[in-house]
């Protein structure tokens, strides 16, 4: 009989808590309001539980007792005070990219020259269609940037308002020779309200919002930069010019070890299968395959080479240079240095392996 009872009571609960939450509305209206239910300041105690006759297994008394008073009845109400948007958080995490906790306001600690803000300045607004106000190597002031705007004006402002715009500073606080600090203001902030642009409070929180957008621009350049940087030091720019012993050779401003690892990538696009090595001397041992002949070409999987050379084996001799860089001589299998008139015949091909990014 307790069993069913307490069912009973279990299901009427059930029953009077979901009728609850149905009748509660979480949505937002566009002015900004949070429309939330405060119904539940009208709630009072209910009468005591009463058990069956016969049920004495439960105390009624025992520490069951909903507080009365002041606790719940005499409360203010909370609910129209409390905001349901997410907390807003400054995205650091590019490269080169500090939040400053104990800023005031928003501000981030960026790695990189001072120098350089006018630059990055310039390129935000431009990539973005921002209206300025004022501009300078340490200030962007920004005229209004509205929700109706193509552009960055649509992400800024409360998610549950309609028809506002705003005002921003950037302005570049501190600069310690490898990393300056910038920090955002919300200057000003207006609702479209019947017709009319109404002043409404600024925010923190809005300020991140488009300090965020700036973080966005300066970490897609840092990484495009970074890309070719990479690009850059694959590639090996050279010329003709002589050796340390004054005999016409490649040379390259880049340092030995650079053109050493990226030598087996350009006799490999050429089609010159590396015999040896010996990087104590510096020196690259390769051949040039005999396809001639009906039978060779057929049954062989070797490429033709991609250089105008006479089968056989050759040297590549890598040298540091006096004055800087590292040449690169061509020699036959005996040491000895071609002809000047077949380096500058095959030079074109060796110059573009070496300066190719695909390598």
């Amino acid at each position: 009989m307790l069993k069913h009872n307490k069912l009973l009571i279990s299901l009427a609960i059930s029953s009077v808590a979901l009728s609850t939450l149905s009748g509660c509305s979480w949505f937002s209206a566009n002015d900004g309001r949070e429309d939330i239910d405060d119904s539940y300041l009208k709630s009072r105690q209910t009468a005591e539980l009463q058990l069956p006759a016969g049920v004495n297994e439960i105390k009624p008394n025992d520490n069951y007792q909903i507080p009365e008073g002041a606790v719940i009845v005499n409360r203010q109400a909370k609910g129209q005070e409390l905001g349901l948007e997410p907390p807003q958080l400054l995205l650091t995490s590019g490269d080169g990219v500090r939040e400053d906790l104990e800023a005031e306001h928003p501000t981030v600690w960026l790695r990189g020259q001072s120098s350089r803000l006018s630059e990055y300045f310039d390129g935000f607004v431009s990539s973005n269609n921002i209206n300025v106000s004022t501009k300078d190597g340490k200030r962007l002031a920004t005229d209004w940037l509205s929700d109706d705007d193509d552009g960055i004006g649509e992400g800024l402002g409360s998610y549950n308002i309609d028809d506002q715009r705003h005002k921003f500073e950037l302005t570049m606080i501190a600069d310690s020779g490898n990393e300056f600090g910038l920090q955002a203001l919300h200057t000003a902030s207006e609702q479209e309200i019947d017709g009319e642009w109404v002043t409404v409070e600024t925010s923190d929180r809005v300020a991140k919002q488009f300090l965020n957008q700036f973080i966005g621009y300066y970490d897609g350049v840092r990484d495009t930069e970074a890309r070719a940087r990479v690009l850059a030091e694959g590639v090996i720019e050279t010329r003709l010019g002589t050796n340390s012993k004054g005999h016409i050779a490649m040379v390259t401003e880049r340092d030995l070890q650079s053109v050493w690892q990226q030598t087996p990538a350009v006799l490999e696009a050429l089609n010159l299968p590396i015999v040896d090595r010996d990087q104590s001397k510096g020196l690259f041992f390769f051949k040039v395959e005999d396809s001639d002949g009906f039978f060779s070409s057929l049954f062989s999987d070797k490429e033709e080479a991609k250089v105008e050379l006479e089968p056989g084996d050759y040297r590549l001799q890598l040298e540091t240079l006096a004055q800087g860089g590292t040449s690169v001589t061509f020699e036959n299998e005996a040491g000895e240095r071609l002809a000047a008139s077949l380096v500058g015949k095959i030079y074109p091909d060796f110059k573009a392996a070496y300066r190719s990014r695909t390598l």
